[in-house]
């Protein structure tokens, strides 16, 4: 998983939360209310003699007020961001026939043609929306016709697939233990 979907899925538990917490103290209060009792966890007079004294005007009420829209416009811009692609589509060998390949079966296959080259001794690949970057490992050969050779090899596979879209590749040839 992305730092994005890490992300996305923190702030997204936290304001569940965050908003299960309101809800339950509202219910509270509101029996509270209900059956002629004082407030039980918010102190409304306090609060509400706080908010006489200050305007909309003064930086306390301003600070709060631009940090809530700064954290609104965070989650909202988390939400419209577009993720990986769950799948790919392939081009149409039968009319009005749609095929797809999983991101997670491209990924494995540039892997695999990767490590098919000599000298490589493992990949990592990741596929986005119009790009592949594949990562190889090699243990000791250094030499600067490798990178050549694994990018070979990974656009073979992909044009194989014959996806619908061509992919930006990017490789990488590292040492094993080096980035």
């Amino acid at each position: 998983m992305s730092v994005t979907q890490w992300l996305t899925r923190g702030l997204s538990a936290l304001v569940a939360l965050a908003l299960l917490l309101a809800s339950l103290v509202a219910l509270v209060e509101i029996v509270a209310a209900a059956v002629g009792r004082a407030p039980v966890v918010v102190r409304y007079p306090e609060w509400t003699a706080w908010l006489r004294e200050h305007s909309w005007d003064d930086p306390v009420v301003r600070a709060v007020l631009v940090g809530l829209v700064l954290v609104g416009l965070l989650l909202v811009l988390l939400a419209l961001r577009r993720g990986k692609p769950a799948a790919i589509p392939l081009h149409e060998r039968t009319p009005g026939v749609n095929v797809k390949a999983s991101r997670k079966s491209v990924e494995r296959s540039l892997v695999a043609a990767a490590s098919r080259t000599s000298g490589i001794a493992g990949a990592e690949a990741s596929v986005r929306r119009g790009s592949a970057r594949v990562d190889a490992r090699t243990v000791g050969r250094t030499e600067s016709d490798l990178r050549e050779q694994v990018e070979a090899a990974v656009k073979g596979r992909l044009d194989s697939l014959s996806l619908e879209r061509d992919l930006r590749l990017r490789v990488q040839v590292h040492a094993k233990g080096e980035r």
